[in-house]
């Protein structure tokens, strides 16, 4: 008998100095990006048809029941002008009313056109301390030649991640 106090006593005190710990919850996020080019960056192809493209930019809108705002990306890639595969990397910056998501992404172009990928973002504003996670597919229409607005398109998914609820 003398145990089990002793035991339950010692649970009780580890319980009062524990804290309790929240789990993280996450929301789904689904939408879509239309995409305009500010600046091309700096371009440089090689005499065996690689294209280098850094500081590239393009900016437009994002729209989903989750998260709308203005997204804004920099881009840094490397293309096979001949076999029309690739990969990039860059930041991206998404921005509503309540807040913004600023992180990095990379992605793997196919077929000259089209590219998917993934990036992670981390929240200001109303969004302090949480991340946003995505997987996003699309098309480049600016790789095929295109050269007016809303070139580059996409739709995204994934979750905004939050270790004190959302």
């Amino acid at each position: 008998m003398r145990k089990v106090l002793t035991l339950v006593i010692a649970l009780l005190a580890i319980s009062v100095i524990t804290p309790v710990m929240a789990s993280a919850t996450r929301k789904a996020v689904v939408g879509t990006a239309t995409l305009s080019v500010t600046s091309i960056g700096n371009v440089r192809i090689t005499d065996s048809g690689i294209m280098h493209q850094v500081a590239a930019q393009a900016s437009g809108p994002t729209s989903g029941a989750s998260l709308s705002g203005q997204m804004e990306i920099k881009i840094n890639a490397n293309f096979n002008l001949n076999t029309g595969e690739g990969v990039a990397f860059g930041s991206f910056m998404i921005t509503d009313t309540q807040g913004t998501f600023q992180g990095m992404f990379r992605v793997r172009d196919t077929g000259f056109i089209y590219f998917e990928g993934s990036g992670e973002a981390h929240g200001t504003g109303a969004y302090e301390g949480m991340m946003l996670q995505l997987q996003f597919q699309g098309t480049d229409l600016y790789r095929g030649g295109y050269t007016g607005p809303d070139g580059l398109t996409m739709t995204y998914f994934g979750y905004i991640v939050s270790p004190n609820g959302i």
